[in-house]
């Protein structure tokens, strides 16, 4: 086994390795460096998702940075490590996240983003037959109290929530999340997040929620000690209240819990419990500078140029002047009569940020909405106190439920009228469908739960809709549009992953992605065509010609002007008479690859079969019926480009582009009928993810695995399958009627809030 772990007790890693392996530090290693007999040492800072080549083979990368006991980060290099075959596979199943690794029997090849992460300029190859080894030793985490942080370290801790911003995205390509944390030492930690994925950033709901953060760096920012997201970050978010569940909420597929954690994790809440619960607060009680829960109904809504406005109330008065951001009553959204009833009751609360798309989705309802929510009442006019309600920009948990929702549970739910210490005008009103549900956020989060379990899926649109039944479904003449409740009893293909075709715009031919032996056919015979030298160094580009270990002669046309390996990440290059297996280990090292052959005149692309463009994982076919192609020379006008758009490279070279689509065959059956369905044209809508990243992306192919298991759970009887909310459309084509699935998403937990 290529995989050793090694023991955790007493002696030093190297120790257990075999005694004619020497050392040697990562900041040290060139590509003339002798890799026989040495050995580098480091933490796994990061590790990515296996994933699968286009030639079948496993691959895992992970970063390793050198292993050094001192305090101070100063001088540590890390390392990109890629690992093949079954090496990878056992490498992902071993080691864990902030693991110690000794690497064998590595070999060492110029990386070509070092100028981007800034990581070493070699990276490591390891492959299991050229007896590649890996001795790993897994973490056991230790945990910091916050109030014995020092700056300049990357450190695991414990905390619950003080305060926090939701997620949004920054100006670049990351998202940015802000939290503070407080534990049992007194202290405060404010931390600052970023990732390129939001779901790995923590998944909080409100004050009070317990967080675990592993490799997080604290940095000296203004005289204060703060945290970042350094290499590896991982965090874990669970209930705070005493006896909640264990289960973290978390983007990670795996991650390292044992009893030690879940001792902490109690202990955290006890102490939370008395001293760092949420204020719940009614408007009669709130006082300037405060925090506070309100649970109250929403009377009305306006969408302003930066901002939403909600007018809200929970059957009492505020015991403070209020300020009211609107005189014009004419732009709001609900009803007219009751605004003027309770026009000196309401508040106005100002929703901004990335906030706004929350609020916007509230819908103002003839039924009261009861929304829960966290915000801030501050004072605006020192002298005389005028309350001005703002939605804390970062502590924002909103629950809308209609009180028709509510009463359909009346078992489990606590329900009383409003009290209504007012006017005897308000008072002579009808007030029959006004309830107050004097319910804890427990509740509430268990009565999500319960609601989210009736339905898995939710509709997009045409909620106006009257539900239908599969038997007038089929009975009707297309073409028509519906809206059904049914469950899936099945679904074709098993494997999401075949599902994904490609699909022209134009003729909307589908076609099945090519397996990887038909295209190492057809660059096969390429490989064998001659080369005329005649067609090499043309004025916009520049020609070298390489060889393959078996003497093989490959030619490289460079589309630029000046050095290519001062930048090979943005490098364009047409390549002519490379195997299969050479076009993807050079799509590795360069940006933008197109596969050439030669004729007596000029330089053409391969037949259409093959991918016209190769952009790292990602392959861009063009259709055979819609493109007419002639030459190459179109790509004179991208030379001076840095970024290539596979779209504008297919029009200026006469090709109708492919796109990715998935094709889902569906079987509904709602007790009246059973009905064959197709997802195609809004699939991706659908599984809320693209089928050009599914066609290559292991982990999310696992994901889209595990939905699937949600909406038809393996060996469940008919009873117990959960019940989807669809639009379908029927139509007629010549090869018959056909059902397909539009406006429908997979549920996630705003989707059952705002569409209930």
């Amino acid at each position: 086994m290529p995989v050793h772990m090694l023991s955790e007790g007493g002696g030093r890693a190297e120790a257990q390795i075999p005694n004619h392996l020497q050392r040697i530090e990562i900041k040290k290693l060139t590509l003339d460096s002798e890799c026989e007999d040495k050995y580098i040492k480091g933490h796994v800072v990061l590790k990515y998702p296996l994933n699968v080549l286009p030639n079948g083979r496993q691959m895992l990368k992970a970063i390793i940075q050198e292993h050094a006991t001192q305090q101070s980060s100063s001088g540590i290099m890390s390392i990109n490590a890629y690992f093949f075959g079954t090496l990878a596979k056992d490498f992902s199943d071993a080691v864990k996240q902030g693991g110690i690794v000794v690497v064998t029997g590595f070999s060492l090849i110029k990386s070509p983003t070092a100028n981007k992460d800034k990581r070493h300029p070699c990276q490591l190859e390891l492959f299991e037959e050229k007896k590649a080894t890996v001795y790993v030793q897994n973490p056991k985490y230790i945990y910091v109290p916050l109030n014995e942080l020092k700056p300049g370290v990357v450190v695991n801790v414990y905390g619950v929530v003080t305060y926090y911003k939701h997620p949004f995205p920054t100006k670049g390509t990351d998202y940015c999340s802000a939290v503070t944390i407080m534990d049992q030492s007194g202290r405060k930690l404010s931390c600052t997040l970023f990732s390129d994925k939001l779901e790995a950033l923590p998944q909080i709901y409100k004050v009070g929620d317990i967080v675990r953060f592993h490799r997080i760096k604290t940095e000296r920012f203004q005289g204060e000690l703060k945290g970042v997201t350094s290499a590896g970050f991982s965090a874990l978010t669970f209930d705070g209240r005493v006896g909640g569940p264990v289960i973290p909420r978390t983007g990670s597929k795996s991650y390292h819990f044992v009893e030690e954690d879940q001792r902490m994790l109690e202990m955290l809440r006890q102490w939370a419990a008395s001293r760092c619960s949420p204020s719940e607060q009614n408007l009669s009680t709130v006082q300037p500078k405060q925090f506070f829960d309100l649970t109250c109904q929403l009377v009305a809504k306006a969408e302003l140029v930066k901002s939403v406005l909600l007018k809200v109330w929970d059957g009492t008065k505020c015991s403070h002047p209020v300020w009211k951001v609107l005189e014009e009553e004419d732009i709001l959204e609900g009803n007219a009569v009751l605004m003027y009833e309770l026009q000196n009751l309401t508040v106005d609360v100002q929703v901004y940020d990335n906030h706004i798309e929350v609020a916007k989705s509230l819908k103002v309802m003839v039924h009261s909405i009861v929304v829960y929510i966290h915000f801030h009442a501050f004072s605006f006019i020192s002298i005389d106190i005028i309350l001005l309600f703002n939605l804390a920009l970062s502590i924002c948990l909103i629950l809308a439920y209609t009180t028709q929702t509510y009463l359909s549970h009346k078992p489990i739910m606590l329900v009383s009228r409003f009290q209504f210490p007012f006017s005897k005008k308000v008072n002579s009103i009808k007030f029959s469908f006004f309830f107050f549900l004097s319910v804890n956020e427990g509740t509430l989060h268990a009565q999500l739960e319960r609601y989210q379990q009736q339905s898995v899926t939710v509709l997009t649109a045409h909620q106006h809709m009257k539900t239908t039944s599969l038997s007038n479904v089929k009975n009707c003449k297309p073409p028509q549009k519906f809206r059904i409740r049914a469950k899936l009893k099945s679904y074709e293909p098993k494997s999401l992953y075949q599902s994904v075709k490609r699909c022209c715009p134009k003729c909307r031919i589908l076609q099945e992605i090519p397996d990887d032996e038909s295209l190492a056919h057809l660059f096969q015979d390429a490989s064998t065509r001659p080369l005329n030298l005649n067609l090499h160094n043309d004025f916009w580009y520049k020609t070298a010609v390489g060889y393959t270990k078996n003497k093989q002669q490959i030619a490289f046309h460079f589309l630029v002007e000046d050095d290519w390996e001062k930048d090979a990440e943005k490098t364009s290059v047409m390549v002519e008479r490379a195997s299969l297996n050479e076009i993807f280990q050079l799509s590795r090292r360069f940006g933008n690859i197109i596969p050439v052959t030669s004729s007596e005149e000029q330089l053409t692309l391969l037949d259409l079969s093959a991918p016209f463009l190769i952009q790292g994982k990602t392959c861009y076919y063009g259709c055979k019926n819609c493109s007419n192609v002639t030459d190459v020379r179109p790509l004179r006008q991208f030379v001076q480009q840095e970024s290539w758009e596979a779209a504008t490279i297919a029009q200026s070279l006469g090709i109708q582009l492919l796109q990715h689509v998935f094709l889902v065959k569906l079987e509904l059956d709602d007790g009246t009928a059973c009905l064959d369905a197709i997802l195609w044209q809004d699939a991706e809508k659908f599984f809320r993810s693209l089928a050009s990243e599914a066609e290559v992306n292991v982990a999310l192919q696992e994901e889209l695995e595990r939905t699937m298991k949600t909406l038809c759970p393996p060996g469940k009887g008919f009873d117990e399958l959960p019940w989807l909310d669809c639009c379908i459309m029927t139509y007629s084509t010549e090869d018959g009627v056909f059902n397909q699935i539009f406006d429908t998403v997979v549920a996630e937990e705003t989707d059952i809030l705002f569409n209930c």
